[in-house]
């Protein structure tokens, strides 16, 4: 009587009895799997996973290029708050129209209409006020 070979795989350090089928298929996986990292290897292909550590996943080490510096939402807030002092400077009608401008975003042509001032003339003082704005932010 032909003896009967018993095929085991080591599962969580444990050796596992399983049928001929699993066992050349789980053999086969795992050669492909050692043929891929040949072929990085050869390649010079990196993964990130290489860098696992118990403290740190290697993963977590990829920049995430869609989301703001953190160097660039720290100066965008001391810019804020210099700007907001450089208002406190302007005069309570340069405030209005600044106000009005750019936290309203009413046109020019719109406060022209309502306060019957020539557009002219409130293009002309929003420019005076902004180059007041950069030279107080400048100092």
């Amino acid at each position: 009587m032909a003896e009967r070979k018993e095929y085991q795989i080591k599962v969580q350090g444990q050796l596992v009895p399983v049928s001929e089928d699993v066992y050349l298929t789980y053999y086969r996986m795992k050669r492909r799997e050692l043929y891929l990292e040949e072929k990085d290897a050869k390649h010079g292909v990196f993964h990130y996973s290489a860098l696992d550590t118990d403290k740190t996943n290697g993963e977590d080490m990829i920049p995430d290029l869609s989301s703001a510096r953190v160097e660039d939402t720290v100066i965008d807030k001391l810019l804020a708050e210099k700007l907001h002092q450089c208002l406190g400077q302007l005069t309570q009608e340069e405030q209005e129209l600044i106000f009005t401008l750019f936290f309203q975003n009413k046109s020019e042509h719109q406060i022209s209409r309502e306060t019957g001032v020539a557009q002219k003339t409130i293009h002309n003082r929003k420019v005076r006020i902004l180059d007041r704005l950069k030279k107080l932010m400048e100092n």
